[in-house]
């Protein structure tokens, strides 16, 4: 699912295929979702900190099969701050042919799946 190599920065996300409709339970009126990772480098005694984000494109709540999404998450290479992985998923629905966001925070959920370094 997710990987830390602190070595050369790489933080990851690996999602093999799933079909959404099954895999994910989203909340009334969903038609859409969109998974959002990030990884961040932080270092607490000199208060900087390194992020980088990937997202997927807006994709159908349904029950098609979906490719298997790959993310990469780069920070410094052999850093010896806390490294962190961040995981979410942000829900959609369609109305009229526009993508309207489910705006309430518990629809959103975003969670750490990953520490290395505290």
């Amino acid at each position: 699912m997710g990987a830390i190599d602190r070595v050369t920065g790489e933080i990851t996300v690996d999602l093999a295929s799933f079909i959404p409709a099954n895999m994910i339970a989203a909340p009334s009126g969903t038609t859409h979702f969109k998974i959002i990772s990030a990884g961040a480098e932080i270092n607490f005694e000199a208060e900087t900190f390194v992020v980088a984000s990937s997202e997927t494109a807006i994709l159908p709540w349904d029950m098609t099969p979906m490719v298997a999404i790959n993310h990469l998450n780069p920070v410094t290479p052999n850093s010896v701050s806390p490294l962190f992985l961040a995981l979410g998923v942000e829900y959609y629905q369609e109305v009229n042919g526009r993508m309207y966001p489910l705006k309430n925070g518990s629809y959103n959920p975003l969670s750490l799946v990953q520490v290395s370094g505290l």
